[in-house]
């Protein structure tokens, strides 16, 4: 049974409504389509769409979440989502700012992509899947090993250092690291508060030691 079939079915739709528009919307939600993200001009994408019965279907099988994005369609059809590249694993990593949950552990490369798969959206960090959330002690650990490098990983965290109170000599690196770490825990998004998250940045800094202490803590 193809995935346009299993809406069918799901949505007890006949044979001819295949390509019909709501099929359409279920197939792009499976792959993570966010009907309430706001263009430039503020608009959504249901702000697009002519056909009040339609709207109010798309609104019905997916309403707004607390974070603004469309419900998911694993969670309409109680399915997993599958990985858009293999399509055979269950998509375990979530790309930030556009939410999209798209591929598998095989098919993510260990560095952060560039863009997401799905809307090409240029993405700032990913959490994956049964990540374990970071705590205070990781981020002193991992500062205890960084050292003097540790404004490297503040460029991949995208932690704006000017605005942090350590350029006092008499400070040591350490605790500047741990600042620099924990202005980032307390700003960023807490789904990406995770030891996939930060390792993710440690790899991209080439900073191995604090990669490898992580890696260690998360076990």
């Amino acid at each position: 049974m193809t995935m346009l079939d299993q809406y069918l079915k799901d949505l007890k739709l006949g044979k001819k409504e295949r390509y019909s528009d709501v099929v359409v919307a279920c197939y792009l939600a499976h792959h993570g389509a966010n009907f309430y993200c706001k263009n430039k001009s503020g608009r959504t994408p249901l702000d697009l769409i002519e056909k009040e019965n339609f709207k109010k279907t798309l609104n019905m099988l997916f309403p707004p979440t607390h974070h603004g994005g469309g419900r998911r369609m694993d969670q309409a059809l109680k399915g997993p989502i599958r990985c858009v590249f293999c399509e055979d694993e269950v998509a375990t990593e979530t790309f930030f700012p556009c939410r999209h949950l798209s591929l598998c552990k095989k098919c993510c490369l260990p560095k952060i992509p560039k863009r997401c798969p799905m809307c090409r959206q240029n993405i700032t960090s990913k959490n994956s899947l049964g990540s374990p959330q970071l705590k205070e002690k990781d981020l002193l650990r991992v500062a205890k090993r960084l050292g003097r490098d540790w404004w490297q990983v503040a460029i991949f965290l995208g932690v704006d250092t000017t605005k942090l109170k350590i350029d006092d000599e008499s400070i040591d690196a350490v605790k500047q690291g741990y600042l620099m770490l924990y202005e980032w825990y307390r700003n960023c998004d807490p789904e990406t508060r995770t030891h996939a998250t930060l390792r993710a940045a440690l790899e991209e800094a080439e900073c191995v030691a604090a990669m490898e202490c992580l890696s260690l803590d998360a076990k």
